[in-house]
């Protein structure tokens, strides 16, 4: 994979999300995995898109959503992007309403600016944020790939499902040191 066609996509990785207890990769280990993905990035001149879920004033969360309202609603700092991360100013921050980071969003706009061929991604939901994300970014022609160990979800069969019976079907599942 040619790193400078790509974007590395990484998924709610903020304060009220990481703040979660995850399996089967807990916070820390997914923090680590994605900031090497990070470093690794930079060097070969990728993109990068952290993307957050956040909210003007909850009146604009879908109605039947009532776990984004009860989430969001935990603290002020609930869509700051985790401090432990390597995010830069100059990295491309998307704010979405709802699961996936191209619904209502200008990231396919930026991807395709940026000649982006391929998506990398990274982060939490396995079986919410990341599946909805790749499946738009699958439609809409890109090459998928998955971190798995960079990836989590609140429980461990979420993650171990979509990552061993639906992530396969439109793109490819490796580990952080065999894409690095």
């Amino acid at each position: 994979m040619d790193i400078s066609k790509s974007a590395l996509i990484l998924i709610d990785l903020q304060k009220g999300v990481t703040a979660v207890d995850l399996k089967p990769h807990k916070a820390e280990q997914i923090i680590a995995n994605t900031n090497n993905l990070i470093k690794n990035f930079r060097k070969e001149n990728g993109f990068i898109a952290f993307v957050r879920t956040a909210f003007i004033d909850n009146i604009d969360i879908l109605p039947a959503d009532k776990n984004l309202r009860s989430l969001s609603d935990l603290k002020e700092s609930f869509d700051q992007i985790d401090n432990r991360l390597d995010f830069k100013q100059n990295d491309y921050l998307v704010t979405k309403r709802g699961f996936s980071a191209f619904f209502g969003t200008d990231l396919d706009l930026e991807l395709r600016r940026h000649n982006v061929e391929n998506l990398v991604f990274a982060g939490v939901s396995t079986h919410i944020g990341i599946d909805t994300a790749a499946r738009d970014g699958y439609q809409l022609n890109y090459k998928i790939y998955f971190v798995e160990d960079a990836i989590s979800a609140p429980k461990e069969k979420q993650h171990e499902f979509v990552i061993n019976e639906i992530f396969p079907l439109y793109g490819e599942v490796l580990k952080t040191e065999n894409l690095i």
